[in-house]
């Protein structure tokens, strides 16, 4: 009885034509496949990419807009709590104590904005 080999025997390599053809530069067609799933992926990448900027430019532009509306609506409150610090009032009395919690909300606001802001350009892909 003889043995016959195994289709994975050491010795008797099982090639593939297709695979020889195209590393050996011979299979056009294989290697344009190659090249229109390359070029797809790309592709792909580019529109990610493009749709992330716009994505953080609308981000960045929505809190611009909210920081200038917070300072619009807060400057007629410290022009009012400065001048009448300046004409004699004393810092704790109400319109001073209204002021100084009108500043901390907006000093929070304002610290939440930049933590939001921070937060997400440490998820930006490709930035440190």
């Amino acid at each position: 009885m003889s043995q016959q080999p195994s289709p994975l025997h050491p010795y008797q390599p099982q090639l593939d034509p297709q695979l020889v053809e195209m590393l050996a530069g011979l299979n056009a067609t294989a290697d344009m496949a190659v090249v229109q799933r390359t070029r797809l992926a790309v592709m792909e990448a580019a529109a990610e990419m493009r749709e992330q900027r716009r994505r953080n430019r609308r981000t960045v532009g929505v809190i611009l807009l909210t920081v200038a509306v917070l300072g619009m609506v807060l400057t007629p409150a410290i022009w009012s709590s400065v001048d009448d610090f300046f004409g004699g009032e004393q810092f704790l009395e109400l319109p001073g104590m209204v002021m100084v919690m009108i500043l901390l909300l907006f000093s929070t606001i304002l610290g939440a904005l930049v933590v939001g802001i921070r937060s997400q350009q440490q998820v930006r892909p490709g930035r440190r």
